[in-house]
């Protein structure tokens, strides 16, 4: 049985390779994917993906603030070459961009993860593997090789935080991504509504949802729903359920302090970077314990609805930092142009979490190395309308 609308078919970490034409042309931009993703997925699925804190409105003022940033083009240059590839983090990635990590994000389609992961590695860009995500840490890394890189939720039980670390070293994981602006679970009302939990309890609603969006439904039906594959080992026997989501939800609750994160710095030898950093003061003390760079985010308008866009506060933490500081950012981003807005602003490089689960929700597993190329595509005709050869000149053009 097919699992998208051309009926590519899935195995593990695999999936085909066809491109249909036609996707081009229905599917033009991460924008259409979106839509698509929406008109197949049931609604309290989309709401958990799509949706931010309260009215959302840091997810509006991330997309806004992006939209405000204007590049003035130059055409009068020296050279047609353009080169999209970047140096990071001590690997060559063929974009400046990569996939940021998403918890439940199984339930976009089955194995969305794995698709993503295999998807980043054929592409020579990064895959960061959540915590939450509904494959195993191992798993992600055999489809993503070198590419993946393991976002930590810090467990305030110190054995499951080193098993966990081991677990990451052990498997070959050289960027570990520690993620500090979950202190507590935050109430988002959309969720409350639509009684989202992990596992699924199907009530009416949910079951006439699921009734009007039977591609979903066969797919989840046939490949079964999926579980916090990272955590199981830890869940004691005796919880199930909402039960066992509260022992994870509690496990995971807690400041990541300055000591937490030097303790950090000296047990992982491989590059550490904090994500959910938007205080410049804060990112001087990340730079100031050593690790090697940050992630200016505001966890996809998902954690404060008052935060500011991450986009607004590069240039002041860049300048908290300097040059020699690796800043990546998240939040908004769309399409190619996006990541150029945030590589002018001063990030070295962008990620992306959303678009990509919704290209696979909309078309299967072909959807992940489907926007993948668009995005590309999308960037590297930005740099050429741009003027720029390399993605290095980006940070050298004047504002407009």
């Amino acid at each position: 049985m097919g699992d998208g609308p051309q009926g590519s078919g899935f195995s593990r970490c695999g999936f085909l390779n066809v491109m249909p034409p036609v996707l081009d042309r229905k599917h033009p931009s991460a924008a259409d994917l979106e839509q698509a993703a929406h008109r197949r997925l049931p609604e309290f699925v989309w709401e958990y993906l799509y949706c931010g804190m309260g009215h959302g409105d840091a997810v509006k003022r991330n997309r806004h603030a992006l939209d405000r940033i204007k590049l003035v083009p130059r055409h009068l240059v020296g050279s047609d070459e353009t080169d999209m590839r970047t140096e990071f983090l001590g690997q060559t990635f063929s974009a400046p961009f990569g996939v940021a990590p998403v918890g439940l994000g199984g339930l976009a389609w089955p194995h969305s993860a794995e698709s993503l992961a295999r998807a980043a590695g054929e592409q020579a860009i990064p895959f960061v593997a959540s915590t939450f995500a509904m494959a195993s840490l191992e798993t992600l890394y055999d489809c993503a090789g070198p590419c993946a890189w393991f976002q930590l939720y810090r467990p305030n039980v110190e054995t499951i935080e080193e098993d966990l670390l081991h677990r990451a070293e052990t498997t070959g994981y050289d960027v570990l991504l520690v993620t500090v602006d979950v202190p507590a679970p935050m109430r988002r009302d959309h969720d409350i509504r639509n009684g989202f939990s992990v596992p699924v309890r199907f009530d009416h609603r949910k079951l006439w949802q699921a009734a009007l969006h039977p591609q979903w439904t066969f797919a989840m039906a046939r490949e079964g729903f999926p579980s916090f594959q990272n955590l199981l080992p830890y869940i004691p026997n005796s919880l199930k359920g909402n039960d066992a989501l509260h022992y994870l939800s509690d496990i995971t609750t807690g400041h990541v302090t300055p000591g937490i994160l030097r303790r950090l710095r000296k047990r992982w030898n491989g590059k550490l970077l904090v994500k959910g950093v938007l205080s410049p003061r804060e990112a001087a003390m990340c730079q100031d314990l050593g690790v090697d760079g940050i992630v200016v985010s505001n966890h996809g308008g998902r954690q404060l609805a008052a935060a500011p866009a991450p986009c607004d506060m590069i240039r002041a933490i860049r300048s908290a930092t300097g040059s020699d500081f690796a800043l990546i950012a998240d939040g908004g981003v769309r399409n190619g142009l996006d990541i150029a807005r945030l590589l002018f602003l001063g990030a070295d490089f962008v990620m992306m979490g959303r678009p990509f689960y919704y290209a696979v929700a909309a078309l299967g597993h072909q959807g992940a190395r489907y926007i993948m190329e668009i995005f590309k595509k999308e960037f590297k005709g930005t740099l050429a309308q741009l003027g720029c050869r390399t993605v290095g000149e980006l940070g050298m053009l004047k504002a407009g």
